[in-house]
């Protein structure tokens, strides 16, 4: 398991992300799943980022990969509880909406995603290797 967490700041998000990602590029997976997988942790970890914690820097987001059969992503912010399923069936159903896509897209792309709330919302998202 490798788990990293970090002050709500674009540049900070930048810079985990792009460390995940060579992290991600040793694991072994094809193409095409390397790209979608690192796509949908990009878009749950800049919505943790700008939407949930507001780009706080007293606010933390915190990242956990877990590798095996499938590849588990646990995304957690500070932030306040939002309507999951929602966006998700907003984004479905005006694929030209400027903002809420990005869960659809996710949704699309990993095998499982979920949402729980406890003291900040947390997004789940698996992916069979």
């Amino acid at each position: 398991m490798i788990e990293v967490s970090f002050s709500s700041s674009i540049k900070l998000m930048n810079i985990v992300l792009d460390t995940l990602e060579q992290m991600l590029s040793l694991m072994g997976l094809d193409t095409e799943k390397h790209w979608k997988v690192l796509l949908a942790l990009r878009e749950i970890v800049s919505n943790g980022v700008v939407h949930g914690n507001k780009e706080d820097p007293s606010k933390e987001v915190t990242i956990r990969v877990y590798y095996g059969e499938k590849i588990r992503f646990e995304v957690k912010d500070q932030g306040g509880r939002f309507d999951f399923e929602g966006i998700l069936k907003r984004g479905e159903e005006d694929i030209l909406r400027e903002r809420g896509r990005g869960l659809s897209l996710v949704k699309k792309i990993m095998d499982v995603v979920s949402y729980e709330f406890n003291n900040g919302n947390l997004i789940i998202m698996e992916k069979v290797l």
